[in-house]
């Protein structure tokens, strides 16, 4: 480790794990790096300093986070190495004793304090975790990768307390935002040129609560009326506050795309149970049904887990009959994985590791069919696609529909960035593709 923390020409460079708010706090990580004199290296060898924003929701990424941490040093032995988010927030100091190269350990709620902690961490080995139920980061600078679009936090932790889920451990108990201060970021990113929104918690339906009259449906409806704004998401959803309100607002204003994240997790009513999710199969049927009613077009995704303990054979077909009834557009699937401190952790009876990955084999074969079914669907029609990226080949870049729908097209067709018309001669099982007809707005200068 060197002091080269501390000067102003020090670069850094940000490795993000996880969901869509682990990806707008690292955005916020660089606002707030960016604003004390650091700049972004284009590789991760070439960085004075590194920070890895971790996620530890499933296993797989916790393992992920761990070995690349560990194997830093032999790439960039002389970095400052930093560690934050959940694994953060749930490990702490305890971080240092694993691996001895970290240097700094903070919570995301600490980093309005970043170039001091980087600073002191230049000389000491330091550990700072702030205090998450108080400390807030969404007034803070952010540098974001997309200038037409961002990710507004609505809310901050949880109080589902689902029996799988380490979130309210690591992110801490629902926090709302005053809904004039939500309305007031989404007015200066509009006026920065911003012209898609996407509202985010980790139950945005329970928005609201500790807020006297003031609900989800009412924030969307208001966000939607932003001027400048012309597309509206929202993730995720739990189907236990699905109401009809938030559906409604979906439908009443053309700015709210009609897309639903909607994790149902299970089939089975016995593995919902023990999930701790609220609601049983059909409850969730239920509301699939109603959001296809009141919101026409509506495209619908889903997270499921296969494998929870004690889920049978006969568990795991009723999440494929659920499959098949509800035809999900494109789906999140993955193998349960335990995790300390969470209610599932202590029920035993778990599931073999290889009847875990046949099941999730079984379901993905499945989901698949509906999935380029539902990109079939597209064919022969005119889409509204952001374009939001390049594709690997670098002959395409990647553009959403309302829908959330990947959509390519040539590189040569479409900024980077901009708002297009395109129509759509043909897809594959992963994306569609399109030809682009006009540009409706481009980028932000």
């Amino acid at each position: 480790m060197t002091d080269r923390a501390s000067q102003a020409s020090a670069s850094y460079y940000i490795r993000t794990f996880g969901c869509q708010m682990n990806m707008h706090d690292s955005e916020h990580l660089a606002g707030v790096l960016e604003l004390s004199g650091y700049t972004g290296a284009a590789d991760i060898v070439q960085a004075d300093i590194v920070i890895y924003n971790t996620c530890m929701v499933r296993q797989s990424a916790e393992d992920k986070a761990w070995g690349q941490i560990e194997a830093l040093s032999s790439l960039n032995g002389s970095a400052l190495l930093a560690v934050c988010g959940c694994m953060a927030e749930r490990y702490g100091v305890d971080i240092m004793s694993r691996c001895p190269g970290v240097d700094l350990v903070f919570g995301l709620h600490s980093i309005a304090r970043l170039a001091e902690m980087l600073e002191k961490s230049s000389r000491a080995r330091l550990c700072d975790l702030g205090n998450i139920n108080r400390a807030s980061i969404d007034e803070l600078p952010s540098k974001r990768a997309n200038p037409s679009a961002a990710w507004v936090p609505v809310s901050h932790g949880c109080d589902r307390f689902c029996s799988y889920c380490v979130v309210p451990l690591v992110r801490g108990r629902e926090r709302s935002r005053p809904p004039g201060e939500v309305t007031e970021e989404v007015q200066r990113l509009a006026s920065a040129g911003v012209f898609e929104i996407t509202l985010l918690g980790q139950n945005v339906n329970s928005y609201g609560r500790g807020l006297d009259g003031t609900s989800f449906a009412g924030l969307l409806e208001s966000v939607a009326c932003v001027p400048g704004i012309r597309r509206v998401k929202f993730e995720t959803s739990h189907p236990g506050d699905l109401s009809d309100s938030i559906l409604v607002a979906m439908s009443g204003r053309a700015e709210v795309c009609e897309y639903l994240h909607l994790p149902v997790q299970s089939g089975s009513n016995d593995v919902l149970s023990a999930m701790g999710r609220g609601y049983d199969r059909d409850y969730y049927l239920q509301r699939v049904e109603r959001a296809r009613e009141l919101v026409p077009g509506v495209v619908i995704s889903t997270d499921i887990m296969v494998g929870f303990p004690g889920e049978t054979d006969g568990d795991f077909q009723g999440t494929m009959d659920l499959v098949r009834a509800v035809g999900f557009d494109a789906a999140f699937m993955f193998m349960y994985s335990r995790r300390e401190g969470t209610a599932a952790a202590s029920i035993g009876n778990e599931v073999p590791q290889v009847v875990k990955a046949e099941r999730l084999k079984a379901l993905s074969r499945l989901q698949a069919r509906f999935t380029r079914k539902s990109l079939v669907n597209l064919v022969g029609s005119t889409v509204e696609l952001l374009v939001e990226g390049v594709a690997r080949s670098g002959e395409y870049v990647v553009g959403r529909t309302r829908g959330h729908q990947v959509v390519l097209l040539p590189s040569f067709e479409a900024p980077l960035y901009s708002l297009v018309e395109a129509y759509v001669p043909g897809a594959g099982s992963h994306a569609a593709r399109g030809r682009v007809k006009k540009v409706i707005r481009e980028p932000p200068d």
